[in-house]
């Protein structure tokens, strides 16, 4: 059992776990327990078998809605092991719950502890986020775990939508997502302004992507030339069909680490744009070097020249 209830990249990531347990154990069966809202990116990623969504901020809120997610899932497998992400204690008590004989997380608080098979950590020399998620694989089999490319397996009818939405699209299409959840480092809208007309200029669709009333303000709020350019679509697309968009497309330009992380699944070319210049952080967090992507950070993250020159040798 897999529980990582954080957020979209989060989710994502934690495929690098999902895998290594395949590969050591091609016949196990992984439930993953998802927070609800990402509950597509989980169920499509490679070594995923089944997800349990968590509404953890609806539904499953209240401790007694918590209490009754545990009972509806109770005595449904017999885990022999469970892998919490994100020092997650309602996890590790899910996990103790359904009778998980060995838990393993990167420990955090005293209380949580006392669940965990595992004590301190060790990663060697493991320092990216997603390999430490996939360390744990080797916590418990004692074998190797593998710094892997995560893959998430598009639907379908997630293809067919966006083969529709495009059918009258003419030029290869360059995706933006200028928003995060952090407003501080969202793109300016002069930035995003700039960028769409390079990458019209140079025989592209510049499109953006984004999610919820603020992606539409955003995009609301750009220059009247910009939208003249700039396809819109953000608010039209499930998760699947955001990676389906993606996979479309010839390369996405990213302040949003989840969107970032799923462009990289689906073996996308990356720009990831973060403002931030400090280099143990860009080891822990930027895309890895066997991804095709590339960070623009610091200074350079605010001059649409030098991330449309980063960008475009993907586009060629």
């Amino acid at each position: 059992m897999i529980f990582s209830a954080a957020y979209f990249g989060d989710t994502l990531m934690t495929g690098a776990l999902c895998m290594n347990l395949k590969r050591m154990y091609p016949q196990c069966h992984i439930v993953f327990v998802v927070n609800k809202p990402f509950a597509d990116a989980a169920r499509y990623l490679n070594g995923v078998d089944e997800v349990w969504p968590l509404d953890k901020k609806g539904s499953d809120r209240s401790v007694w809605s918590k209490y009754t997610f545990l009972k509806k899932y109770d005595r449904r497998y017999v885990f022999d092991a469970a892998f919490i992400m994100w020092q997650n204690f309602f996890g590790a008590l899910a996990a103790k719950f359904w009778g998980a004989k060995k838990i393993y997380a990167e420990p955090g608080a005293l209380w949580q502890r006392f669940f965990l098979t595992n004590g301190a950590i060790d990663f060697k020399h493991w320092v990216h986020v997603q390999d430490k998620i996939a360390y744990l694989s080797e916590l418990y089999s004692h074998m190797p775990m593998e710094s892997m490319k995560i893959r998430y397996h598009i639907p379908d009818e997630a293809m067919s939508y966006v083969e529709k939405m495009l059918q009258h699209e003419g030029r290869p299409l360059v995706l933006i997502n200028p928003l995060t959840k952090n407003k501080k480092k969202d793109f300016s809208l002069s930035l995003v302004a700039a960028l769409a007309q390079q990458i019209d200029r140079a025989g592209y669709t510049p499109g953006m992507v984004g999610c919820g009333i603020a992606a539409t303000r955003y995009y609301d709020a750009l220059p009247p030339e910009t939208r003249k350019i700039l396809r819109n679509f953000s608010n039209r697309t499930t998760i699947p069909q955001l990676a389906a968009l993606l996979a479309a497309s010839r390369l996405l330009i990213s302040a949003d680490t989840g969107t970032a992380h799923l462009a990289l699944t689906v073996n996308v070319p990356l720009v990831f744009v973060v403002y931030r210049n400090e280099p143990y952080r860009l080891r822990r967090w930027a895309p890895k070097s066997f991804y095709r992507a590339v960070t623009v950070s610091h200074e350079q993250a605010f001059k649409a020249d030098d991330i449309w020159r980063a960008g475009k040798k993907w586009c060629f």
